[in-house]
């Protein structure tokens, strides 16, 4: 297998935490007020992780495998436990000003683990766009997208194609809008924003493993998501005063009470303009 510009595949893989495995369903567990907290979430993403890692490198023993830390840079600390990483994975850890801060043209593949669906999906497990408390709608060119979306986008812009999501139900059919042959696995269902159908995480990281190894078998069926034309990125937030601040950002113009767009012809550029994680 080889990577978009020649030699050895390297793939990308960004990882969240509302999408994995087992009895994750509210922020605070994470925040270790209820439940297990977040040695527990880190267990099972660690191992999602390398479920995605060891599909990978069956399908391709000489791929590069790169992770980035991506459930808000680790604003709590790494999210990975680097320890208990497969080693043949290197880690990115940090507290991104966005997200994908080192992928380049360098990369074959794309994939996600861990993915949640965008705010407002009706029956999306903890569904979200960025922050749950500050963004109501994220428009690029006008098409509404989560998470999943941007980063497909920033891929995209290197030439980097998405080809395999794991998380919820909701999130990999949010991700095949956008590639409709990404290879999914569908770890979780979610049945209301707090309420998910789980899969055992034994039998998840065997999806994961298995969706990963089809996605390397199958590099050459995919295409990067590209955003054509100039960029106009809209924010909706929820509150006014957050547009308050966000409207004296560079190059930023109000279009109502809530909402507030940024303009230019370089996705990253803009992108670039405010904070994303």
């Amino acid at each position: 297998m080889m990577g978009m510009g020649g030699g050895k595949m390297k793939v990308f893989i960004h990882t969240d935490l509302e999408g994995i495995s087992g009895g994750f369903f509210d922020w605070a567990e994470a925040e270790m007020r209820m439940g297990r907290g977040i040695g527990y979430t880190r267990e099972i993403l660690t191992q999602e992780v390398n479920a995605a890692a060891q599909g990978i490198l069956e399908a391709d023993p000489s791929a590069e495998v790169v992770v980035e830390d991506g459930h808000g840079g680790g604003y709590w600390g790494p999210n990975i436990l680097c320890e208990r990483l497969d080693p043949r994975v290197r880690l990115l850890v940090g507290k991104f000003n966005r997200h994908l801060v080192s992928i380049d043209r360098g990369y074959g593949l794309f994939m996600m683990v861990g993915a949640h669906s965008m705010a407002g999906t009706p029956q999306g497990l903890m569904n979200h766009t960025l922050s749950a408390a500050k963004y109501l709608n994220f428009l690029i060119n006008g098409v509404t997208v989560g998470e999943i979306g941007i980063c497909t986008a920033i891929a995209g812009y290197y030439g980097v194609p998405l080809a395999m999501v794991s998380g919820d139900h909701w999130a990999v059919l949010e991700a095949r809008t956008l590639q409709p042959n990404v290879r999914g696995a569908s770890v979780k269902k979610g049945i209301s924003r707090y309420n998910a159908e789980c899969v055992a995480t034994e039998a998840a990281c065997g999806m994961i493993r298995e969706a990963a190894r089809e996605a390397v078998a199958n590099a050459g069926e995919f295409r990067p998501y590209v955003v054509e034309g100039d960029v106009k990125v809209r924010i909706d937030y929820m509150q006014t005063d957050q547009a308050d601040d966000s409207e004296l950002k560079r190059g930023a113009r109000r279009l109502d009470g809530r909402s507030v767009q940024f303009e230019g012809t370089d996705l990253i550029e803009v992108l670039s303009r405010f904070v994303t994680t």
